[in-house]
């Protein structure tokens, strides 16, 4: 009995191991804020990488190349609202106001 729970422990720690192996592309693509689609990809090849282990480099080569922007992009209109905010609390001119306006306008 004693044998059985020892090599079920280490089992048990290796599974542990493993997993946290796998997460490290996930982890990756969540700190440099990856979502969507791309993030479900790495997520589905980097659990694959349990059955093929080459889906988990690709996983990783995934998470470092993608672009994370999920939760960065930040409209013109929203630029647009803080800009009146800052106008309206008088933190800008009326200058500065119109100039930061007239290139965010420009750029759509």
């Amino acid at each position: 009995m004693a044998e059985f729970l020892m090599v079920f422990g280490a089992m048990f720690i290796l599974g542990l191991i493993l997993v946290g192996f796998l997460m490290i592309p996930i982890l990756i693509a969540n700190a440099r804020g990856i979502c969507g689609g791309e993030k479900t990809t790495i997520t589905i090849l980097s659990w694959m990488g349990i059955f093929f282990g080459i889906t988990w480099i690709i996983a990783i080569v995934l998470s470092l190349v993608w672009r994370g922007e999920c939760g960065m992009r930040e409209s013109n209109l929203d630029k647009l609202e803080k800009l009146s905010r800052l106008y309206h609390n008088k933190s800008i001119s009326r200058e500065e106001y119109n100039e930061i306006k007239s290139r965010l306008l420009s750029r759509e």
